[in-house]
């Protein structure tokens, strides 16, 4: 009898992973960091993006005072804006989506270390 038709000798089907120690250590790493990004950038999500939508309420009632007080035209306006955008730095739409913070929560994760 040779030893592949010997008792006891399991053959595991092609493809087949065997969990070991380092391989569940591993997967279990990956798993905490992605669960660790997921709830920090839930919390910087919480935490940011009410204070931004709050000072783009804010901006939007000033614009409409200014507009009120001075009786800009829209082109006139459009005019006004598109000048003083351009001349500061400039970050489109909101930064503090989920998306945002996750990538935030990430950096801090890549970016800080020993």
């Amino acid at each position: 009898m040779n030893a592949s038709q010997g008792k006891g000798i399991r053959r595991r089907p092609p493809g087949h992973l065997r969990m070991t120690t380092p391989n569940i250590r591993t997967v279990s790493l990956i798993v905490s960091i992605l669960f660790y990004l997921l709830a920090g950038a839930a919390v910087f999500d919480a935490l940011e993006s009410d204070s931004e939508s709050s000072r783009k309420a804010a901006l939007e009632q000033k614009l409409d005072e200014l507009r009120g007080k001075y009786e800009f035209a829209e082109d006139d306006y459009r005019e006004v804006e598109r000048v003083a955008v351009r001349s500061k730095a400039h970050r489109a739409g909101r930064q503090w989506r989920f998306a945002g913070s996750f990538y935030f929560a990430m950096t801090v994760i890549t970016t800080i270390g020993k």
